[in-house]
């Protein structure tokens, strides 16, 4: 079962309806106490629907970006070869700017990625 298909047989119980039925519980159903009503509904409002389940191919997220006008490799991890490519190129070209677009990411990514490895300093 889905997590969004679990959140709404959930509501549906808080909101004192069968989820299978679609009736209406009776007064002296435990769905119509207030304690579980509230509960119902505070774990409604905790549930955090996990990102991984709408996760992007790589292909996906590249297109999505192009589309937003933020760099293709926007928001993409790196990988171990990538880092350290930036890291070779860095202390070739030395200029932030330039890595963002080869890498095609932002200089704030580039940045970030350098303070990881040791290469610049934060401030």
């Amino acid at each position: 079962m889905e997590i969004e298909k679990a959140k709404e047989i959930v509501s549906s119980l808080a909101n004192g309806i069968d989820p299978v039925t679609g009736e209406v519980f009776p007064d002296d159903s435990p769905y119509n106490h207030p304690f579980v009503i509230r509960a119902l509904f505070i774990l409604l409002g905790n549930v955090v629907i996990s990102k991984k389940q709408n996760k992007l191919s790589v292909r996906e997220k590249q297109a999505q970006n192009l589309e937003n006008g933020k760099p293709r490799n926007a928001g993409l991890p790196w990988t171990d070869e990538l880092r350290q490519k930036v890291a070779t190129m860095f202390h070739e070209v030395k200029h932030i700017g330039e890595l963002a677009r080869f890498f095609e990411r932002t200089e704030g990514a580039i940045q970030s990625e350098l303070v990881r490895q040791g290469l610049i300093d934060p401030n």
